[in-house]
């Protein structure tokens, strides 16, 4: 049991294609909480306990990250939502709040569109749309999300390169994308380093954004004039790059028409450089979205 989730209760649920490992903890409406790369579900060790106080808390690793291990080679955002839909009801939750940040909100709007009967509401943090960020990049862009190219070229190529010092990417990839220094606590910090460890985490990141620079497009386009008509909240870090030169809370209106949010002074990863300030935004619309 790691010291973050102490009380919470361990899962180790075989789904289609992939075994989801996860931590669960209160009563009341559910949660289910996505992190994002290059992390682990460690990354919510402020909010999972704060609101198991009041909800029933499920903090899952996606799909090939972590403690999760991924029996195929689909790692579409629709593949990783689809997971954490029987994950849940696994637990006995058909309805549930989604809050996700980085990869794992990109998991959560799939997830809100591909199964909005099961989506209360849904929480973004720091991303833009994944077309967006496609149809945006340029070279400042690239100069601040290179790893979503390195990170999908095939050949084994970013696997091979990652595998000679895993620990040091790990570092270096968090302070780059953060946007501002970041201490990040001890425990999380050797969790995501440890799980970098595993060359089959590496390949599930890579085989991740290989898919966003493909088929995930393909599916996002399918439905990008569809809207879900749920409770939305959108977070950003105002030191971050989501919010330099688009307004993260107008684009997310097109597919979630109530979206409600605001930049929060921080960088990329907001829910651990300004864990209280994030809490109570949560909380808060958990709490009128239930």
């Amino acid at each position: 049991m790691a010291p973050h989730f102490d009380g919470f209760d361990i899962h180790v649920v075989p789904v289609s294609g992939a075994v989801i490992h996860a931590h669960s903890a209160g009563d009341g409406p559910a949660v289910l909480l996505l992190h994002g790369f290059p992390q682990t579900s460690h990354m919510w060790h402020h909010l999972a306990p704060a609101l198991a106080r009041e909800f029933a808390v499920v903090a899952a690793d996606l799909r090939g990250y972590g403690h999760s291990r991924a029996h195929s080679e689909d790692f579409t955002f629709r593949a990783m939502a689809a997971d954490q839909v029987e994950l849940m009801r696994h637990l006995g939750h058909e309805r549930f709040h989604v809050v996700g940040h980085d990869r794992g909100a990109r998991t959560a709007h799939r997830l809100a569109f591909d199964h909005p009967g099961a989506v209360l509401s849904v929480t973004l943090l720091d991303i833009l749309p994944t077309l967006e960020v496609w149809r945006s990049m340029d070279a400042w862009l690239m100069h601040k999300y290179y790893h979503w190219a390195f990170l999908a070229q095939g050949g084994g190529l970013p696997q091979r390169l990652i595998g000679s010092d895993p620990a040091f990417f790990v570092r270096h990839t968090l302070q780059g994308i953060s946007g501002t220094a970041v201490d990040f606590d001890p425990e999380a910090l050797q969790a995501y380093e440890d799980a970098a460890q595993h060359p089959e985490v590496v390949d599930a990141w890579c085989r991740d954004y290989a898919a966003a620079a493909g088929p995930d497009r393909e599916i996002d386009e399918a439905d990008e004039h569809e809207q879900r008509d749920m409770p939305a909240l959108v977070l950003w870090g105002s030191k971050g790059v989501v919010g330099v030169r688009e307004d993260p809370l107008a684009l997310w209106r097109r597919r979630f028409p109530r979206a409600v949010g605001t930049a929060v002074d921080a960088g990329h990863f907001l829910a651990e450089e300004k864990p209280a300030e994030v809490d109570t935004a949560v909380m808060d619309h958990l709490r009128a979205s239930s």
